[in-house]
């Protein structure tokens, strides 16, 4: 997530660049970017680091400062948020988040299979069943839809350059074929005016034994982390003697049709690699978000202090360094994290458990940092408050010997470095 364009000076992708600056790529970085792309042999589009660079110094430097893409990004991200729920207020009753989700995990018994009845075991024998597939697909929606107010669309079956790139490099750890995993060759979008026409749709597929629904994700309830809300589901069709997953999303026209304002695509491809995680994470890392007070700072820095300056609470300090770390901003972290510590001293004492906990994470700030005697000085307070708490002989204990270790070694003192991850070992040997 948005380090700026300026990772690591390597040729861009679209997808990358948008992941990179989020809504600082407008219509007119779209433009330029389209112009000066070159295709590879794959079909992926890129653009070289130096061309984008000097767009940018010209166009909007903005783009280069990771602070300053995240900044805008985070006032886009909760703009967006509040747009989609005022529209969502006025066009949803509620009958559609009754729309019960539909087997989260798709597993090997989900598997793509070929016209010969075995799971996919190249691009012919899956294409050979989707342009098949496709035309039940098409039938099964056409007959589904409600006699008006819902616009279908139909994607041309998935680029085979594409498509194989994505299942050789994000299946190959999946049971082999890694062509049989994927489940997007051929899709399709039901776009609906109302509430009710989506709730009819999803009701006659439900009820058509042409067709059975394997997924759905309800994104009315709850929305996607940007406020985007839409149906997204993986529905087979029989084809032959076998059956062929196909893709389908399911939007609400006037959400829609508003993209253009609220740009939350955008800013999905911006904070998607930060929504990482378990749900619960993903839940946290949300709220922290939606309580940050963007609309009362003018940057990243001035932010951090608004939120140093109110009363909040350790979840908000720990989701926020977080976020600081995600970009590298790493003076920011420290800034935090040292807060942090203070308040942990005022509230349970300089000896506390918690201050040892606060003084860890420090110490790791400093680190990433690259300060390593300011690494050391407070991993070292943490050591008597880990032994005390845990024991000498807890590899909680050892850990605290390795994170000193590294801090010794950053000051060019090995002998310091190999002592300290001796003594680590040792306890991990006999702990396991």
């Amino acid at each position: 997530m948005g380090s700026g364009a300026s990772t690591d000076k390597k040729p861009l992708t679209e997808v990358r660049l948008k992941s990179e600056v989020g809504v600082l790529f407008d219509d007119k970085a779209k433009r330029a970017f389209d112009a000066a792309a070159t295709e590879g042999p794959d079909g992926t589009r890129t653009v070289p680091w130096p061309t984008i660079e000097a767009h940018a110094k010209e166009h909007d430097e903005r783009a280069l400062d990771p602070r300053k893409c995240m900044f805008h990004n985070l006032k886009a991200f909760k703009a967006a948020r509040e747009q989609i729920d005022e529209i969502a207020r006025e066009h949803i009753r509620g009958d559609v988040k009754k729309i019960p989700w539909v087997g989260k995990n798709l597993g090997d018994e989900c598997r793509q299979y070929g016209l010969d009845g075995e799971p996919a075991a190249s691009l012919d024998a899956l294409y050979d069943v989707a342009a098949l597939a496709r035309v039940q697909f098409e039938e099964i929606m056409t007959a589904a839809c409600p006699e008006s107010g819902v616009k279908l669309m139909f994607a041309p079956l998935k680029g085979r350059d594409r498509a194989g790139a994505k299942a050789r490099d994000e299946y190959k750890d999946k049971t082999a074929p890694c062509y049989s995993w994927l489940f997007d060759i051929t899709r399709g979008a039901a776009l609906c005016q109302t509430e009710e026409a989506i709730v009819q749709l999803y009701a006659s597929l439900e009820a058509d034994d042409r067709v059975d629904i394997v997924r759905t994700k309800n994104r009315f309830a709850p929305p996607l982390f940007n406020g985007y809300q839409d149906i997204l589901m993986n529905v087979a069709v029989k084809v032959e003697k076998v059956s062929h997953m196909c893709e389908l999303q399911i939007h609400l026209m006037p959400i829609k049709e508003s993209e253009a304002l609220h740009q939350s695509h955008t800013v999905y491809e911006y904070f998607r690699s930060f929504f990482l995680g378990n749900s619960d994470a993903v839940a946290q890392r949300l709220e922290m978000l939606c309580k940050l007070p963007v609309d009362e700072a003018k940057d990243v820095e001035e932010l951090v202090d608004h939120v140093l300056g109110s009363e909040a609470d350790a979840n908000l300090l720990d989701g926020l360094c977080e976020l600081l770390k995600s970009i590298q901003e790493f003076a920011g972290v420290v800034k935090v994290r040292e807060a942090i510590l203070a308040e942990q001293e005022r509230a349970f004492g300089a000896d506390s458990k918690a201050v040892g906990v606060a003084l860890w994470d420090l110490g790791r700030a400093y680190g990433d940092l690259g300060d390593n005697a300011k690494r050391l000085e407070v991993v070292e307070r943490a050591l008597p408050i880990y032994e005390r708490e845990y024991g000498e002989d807890s590899t909680k204990v050892a850990d605290v010997f390795h994170h000193l270790g590294n801090a010794y070694g950053g000051l060019g003192d090995y002998d310091k470095l190999r002592d300290l991850q001796e003594r680590a070992l040792a306890i991990q040997e006999r702990a396991y």
